[in-house]
């Protein structure tokens, strides 16, 4: 199997519609409708455990970033960590990624410590536990981003018609990011 073709070859109907999109060129009017589409949070997320907020970003492309605040975590000496997950959902075809981020601080110092990593805390874990239930029983497909997220698609040689911006084309840049640039 050649390098980066797993999931499109796991899920023939996204590699058939990646390639009507970007090979052929076939589907620009669809595109730009649907990056200008607005997701809809689903309304189960609000049951999440320990959230505070919820919010979209990215309105306009072909996917949208849900953000999902959880409560904080007061620490002893002073310590305060805030926890996100971060939803990364494409508008083409049903599939999101999971991020996670904190951001620490200490009453005693200025600023603050932000990570990016894998679910930490009990929170954490149970919040993504949750949305991935939520998800799959909504028809979506998680992405690891490990693996799928940087899974090269297509060779530059076989997009004509795009500008190379990258060493390859990706599954996360075909999925997630308006690389068309049409909308």
């Amino acid at each position: 199997m050649e390098h980066g073709k797993r999931f499109v070859e796991e899920y023939p109907e996204i590699g058939n519609l990646l390639d009507r999109i970007f090979l052929k060129r076939e589907l620009d009017e669809w595109y730009k409708r649907k990056c200008t589409e607005e997701i809809q949070i689903p309304m189960e997320f609000s049951g999440v455990y320990a959230i505070k907020k919820i919010q979209i970003r990215n309105l306009v492309g072909p996917s949208s970033e849900i953000i999902i605040e959880m409560k904080d975590l007061q620490g002893k000496e002073g310590f305060l960590l805030e926890q996100k997950i971060n939803i990364l959902v494409s508008k083409l075809t049903p599939v999101y990624i999971l991020d996670f981020s904190y951001k620490l601080r200490h009453n005693l110092i200025d600023g603050s410590y932000e990570i990016v990593g894998m679910a930490e805390s009990l929170e954490v874990i149970q919040g993504a536990n949750q949305i991935r239930r939520i998800m799959e029983n909504k028809g979506y497909i998680e992405l690891s981003y490990l693996y799928d997220f940087y899974d090269t698609v297509y060779e530059w040689r076989e997009l004509p018609d795009i500008q190379p911006f990258n060493r390859r084309f990706t599954l996360g840049e075909a999925l997630f990011t308006d690389v068309l640039e049409i909308v």
